[in-house]
């Protein structure tokens, strides 16, 4: 099915808590897979204007980079 038909503020927010989960978790490969969520969430919430999910993923992606 893929990811087409989703609903996209949940996707976006899913993302977000997913990559959450996996900086918690703090294995060199979850880095990589959250942050590739964080940007598909980052990428959702431009696109739907949803501020306050794209400040979350702007501040976790700070911390990503620390």
């Amino acid at each position: 099915m893929g990811r087409q038909g989703l609903d996209r503020p949940g996707l976006g927010w899913t993302c977000y808590d997913f990559a959450g989960f996996l900086l918690e978790r703090d294995d060199d490969e979850d880095q990589v897979k959250a942050a590739r969520l964080l940007n598909e969430a980052l990428e959702i919430s431009r696109d739907l204007g949803m501020r306050s999910l794209m400040e979350k993923v702007l501040a976790k992606r700070e911390i990503l980079r620390a």
